[in-house]
């Protein structure tokens, strides 16, 4: 029990896979997900916080950091092993119909909520409390170098990448260091929750996302990545822009460009990509238990949105509802039970950057039949990172495409992207809309089949290929 609260405190409550588990998981047992798992759903106290004054309001952001951050004394005791017992923690018994495996991705979540499924994530944050400048990532390389080298000499079966992004992350750098572990075996842990907790014939997901971003090596398994997926592409990172040098003199920088350590090679993006050496293991798991591998393939994570909010307004017509209310999601605010009580359709985001706005906005231009009511949910990362939409923006596209409700939820328009209530706003401000209804009995694998046969050659089937790996066997 001891090492068990110790692997929870090194974990980061807002990390995408940690909010994913615990998503999950509460669904899984008729729970939904306020205050991302951990705090209480309260417009009241959101509105208190995001009432203050912008300055206040950033060192909110820098005080949760540090909470976040965990001692170099703590993280050393934790094992890959530990990170999986703590997945398998969270979930029942089961017997579950399915479980997905692998990359980050919030239309995965509303998959496997649907299915009535376990999410257990390839990838894990833990932020290694330290004091850096955000822009100096040499002298973060620097920091983190041999802290991480004997962590994955500890850890056979886990590859480290430190990363580091000056744009997005600028307010929690200043109190930790984003160590990002990958798992490359299943272990005895997952092998074990795969054995005993899915049904005979059961299927696993693996959520295969094939983005990779340039990496400095520092080691067998050990990588540095300056910069992640958002609002700006790899190079802009190393090379600098003017809208780049525009960012750091807002943010009081004394640089205009950042002088990063060079890459050496491409490897699956820290937070997002898959790294296939899984892969095996878990077909070699599947053949012994007579399971069937499916893999699910997406360029970048949000790619599997618009499959899955195509596949939740076709399960709601059959079922006899509206399916005109969308609801979008961004990064950890993400809320599987509310969707299914409101019968809303579910599109996430990654970010709140130009390349989300613009998948939302192709997805409801080309669709025929346009919805009544959009909500717009907003996560806020303390300041303006370069590529992020305005929240008038995203305010007026919901108006655009929506006859009778829209607009943004959950979100104090004011205070965006500065808005560090919005984790305990989002929630209350769903569960405040009606008409509610009950949870639907779990949808079929077969029911999943039929909608990707009918849809097989539409735009959302060509961002995400599913295929059979191997079918179960007995």
């Amino acid at each position: 029990m001891r090492q068990r609260l110790r692997t929870a405190r090194c974990l980061c409550d807002f990390d995408s896979s940690v909010a994913a588990v615990r998503a999950a998981s509460r669904f899984l047992r008729g729970k939904d997900f306020r205050g991302l798992g951990v705090g209480p759903g309260s417009a009241r106290l959101a509105d208190l916080a995001s009432h203050l004054l912008s300055p206040a309001r950033r060192r909110l952001f820098v005080f949760a950091a540090h909470l976040q951050g965990a001692p170099l004394t703590q993280v050393r005791r934790v094992s890959g092993e530990d990170l999986a017992a703590w997945t398998a923690d969270q979930y029942g018994p089961g017997p579950y119909p399915a479980a997905f495996i692998g990359s980050g991705s919030g239309a995965a979540v509303h998959l496997a909520g649907a299915l009535r499924a376990p999410v257990l994530p390839q990838t894990y944050l833990v932020p290694v409390r330290a004091r850096l400048d955000p822009d100096q990532p040499r002298a973060a390389l620097r920091a983190g170098q041999e802290f991480g080298r004997r962590l994955v000499e500890a850890n056979p079966e886990l590859s480290l990448c430190h990363m580091h992004d000056p744009s997005q992350d600028r307010a929690m750098l200043v109190r930790f260091m984003y160590f990002r572990f990958k798992r490359l075996r299943l272990g005895a842990v997952l092998e074990w929750f795969l054995e005993q907790r899915l049904a005979p014939g059961a299927t696993i997901f693996i959520v295969d996302c094939t983005l990779t971003w340039p990496v400095s090596v520092l080691g067998d398994r050990h990588r540095f990545q300056f910069g992640a997926l958002g609002g700006m592409p790899p190079d802009e990172y190393a090379s600098g822009s003017d809208r780049v040098a525009r960012h750091l003199a807002e943010q009081h920088s004394p640089v205009r460009r950042w002088d990063a350590p060079p890459p050496d090679e491409r490897y699956p993006e820290a937070e997002w990509g898959y790294d296939d050496s899984l892969t095996p293991d878990i077909t070699a798991l599947a053949a012994r238990c007579g399971y069937q591998v499916r893999r699910i393939t997406i360029g970048e994570p949000e790619h599997l949105s618009p499959l899955v909010a195509d596949l939740y307004r076709w399960w709601y017509r059959r079922r006899g509802l509206a399916a005109d209310r969308l609801l979008v999601e961004t990064y950890n605010q993400w809320e599987p039970h509310w969707a299914l009580r409101l019968g809303a359709v579910p599109f996430w985001l990654q970010f709140t950057a130009e390349s989300s706005y613009g998948l939302l906005d192709q997805y409801l231009r080309r669709d025929e039949q346009p919805y009544r009511h959009i909500h717009v949910n907003l996560f806020s990362n303390a300041l303006r990172s370069v590529g992020q939409v305005p929240a008038e923006r995203w305010s007026e596209l919901a108006r655009r495409y929506a006859s009778t409700e829209r607009g943004l939820l959950g979100v104090d328009e004011r205070a965006y992207p500065e808005d560090i209530g919005s984790t305990l706003r989002y929630q209350p401000a769903l569960a405040a809309l009606s008409p509610r209804h009950p949870l639907p009995p779990p949808l079929g694998l077969e029911d999943l089949d039929e909608f990707l046969a009918d849809r097989r050659h539409t735009d959302a089937c060509r961002l995400a290929r599913i295929e059979t790996l191997s079918r179960a066997q007995g």
